[in-house]
């Protein structure tokens, strides 16, 4: 389908347009947009409370009227999860890597992390790369082409190596965010 940027925005515009719910969505996106720059202006409590109400209300309401879509789509994102730790993908396992380094970075830049979270980020991190160049040493060795994903499945070795390094990996973030969450809530209340 060839079209131009101005024939998918005519496209969007006769969306918009053409129901009440298309303008109630225009609207509701209009107004949080007027709170954001308000918020922007006036760094007002009472105006984050609000664009916090009004973009959790926007969701519970999509939710509530579209009740079925919501729960089929938590329940792919769900199974998406799952088919990946058990049928990895080496395209994400590289992006995974692509994270750990950027992380790895950060970890040894900062001088403002505490040294029991550089020291976690540092042994996951390590192992991380640890089993990533495993990976890669056990395909040279078998001569497994990594792009094509039956061959992945055919050697167990590197399909451990990629199930437990996706578990290290969502463990260090899990830690990770709740390590953020706990520095955010100490913050507010000292």
């Amino acid at each position: 389908m060839e079209m131009t940027v101005i024939d998918k925005l005519i496209l969007i515009f006769k969306y918009i347009t053409s129901s009440f719910m298309g303008i109630e969505l225009f609207l509701l996106s209009l107004i949080l947009f007027l709170f954001t720059i308000l918020n922007i202006k006036k760094n007002n409590k009472i105006v984050k409370i609000m664009s916090i109400i009004l973009c959790a209300s926007f969701l519970v309401g999509l939710m509530i009227a579209y009740r079925s879509y919501a729960m089929e789509s938590i329940d792919s994102f769900i199974s998406i999860i799952l088919s990946y730790l058990y049928f990895p993908s080496m395209i994400v396992y590289f992006f995974i890597i692509l994270i750990t380094t950027i992380a790895f970075i950060c970890t040894i830049l900062s001088k403002k992390m505490a040294k029991s979270k550089k020291i976690i980020n540092c042994i996951s991190l390590s192992f991380l790369y640890f089993c990533f160049m495993a990976i890669i040493a056990l395909a040279t060795k078998g001569n497994i082409d990594l792009s094509v994903v039956n061959e992945l499945y055919k050697n167990d070795t590197i399909l451990s190596f990629v199930q437990i390094s996706n578990m290290v990996f969502f463990l260090w973030i899990e830690y990770t965010a709740l390590y953020y969450f706990y520095k955010f809530l100490e913050s507010k209340l000292d």
